[in-house]
C-alpha cells in the first residue's frame, strides 16, 4: 500500500486535538517514570516508579525505541495516554542527548 496516495473516505471523522494538562491528565495505576539523559555514556536513563520517587526498575538505551520497548515488554504501563507520553519524552531526551541540550522532563526542548 502506497501511503502517499491515501485518500479521505466520504464519511471521515474530523478531529480537533485539545489536551488540557490538569483536567486531561490521568496517572497510570502502575505507576510512573523519571527520565534522564546520561551524557557521558550517552544513554537514555527511565527509572519506574510506584511511589516517592523510589525507582524499582532501571531500563537504559540508546535510542527512545530500545527504553519503550523494554518499558512495554516489561508490563509497566497500562494506558495508551501513558505510553505516548513516554514516547514523546524518551524522544525529547534522545535530541537533547543528541544536540546537546539540555532536558528537563516534562518542559519543552530549548532549541537555540
Amino acid at each position: 500500500m502506497d501511503k502517499r496516495k491515501a485518500v479521505l473516505s466520504k464519511n471521515v471523522e474530523i478531529i480537533e486535538g485539545s489536551y488540557h494538562p490538569i483536567k486531561d491528565w490521568v496517572m497510570d495505576p502502575k505507576g510512573y517514570f523519571l527520565i534522564r539523559v546520561n551524557r557521558k555514556k550517552r544513554l537514555l536513563e527511565l527509572g519506574y516508579c510506584r511511589k516517592d520517587n523510589v525507582i524499582e526498575v532501571m531500563i537504559l538505551g540508546k535510542t527512545p525505541q530500545e527504553v519503550y520497548f523494554n518499558a512495554c515488554e516489561k508490563g509497566l504501563l497500562s494506558r495508551l495516554d501513558h505510553a505516548a507520553y513516554l514516547g514523546k519524552e524518551l524522544e525529547k531526551a534522545y535530541l537533547a542527548m543528541k544536540y546537546n541540550l539540555d532536558y528537563v522532563q516534562d518542559e519543552e526542548l530549548k532549541i537555540g
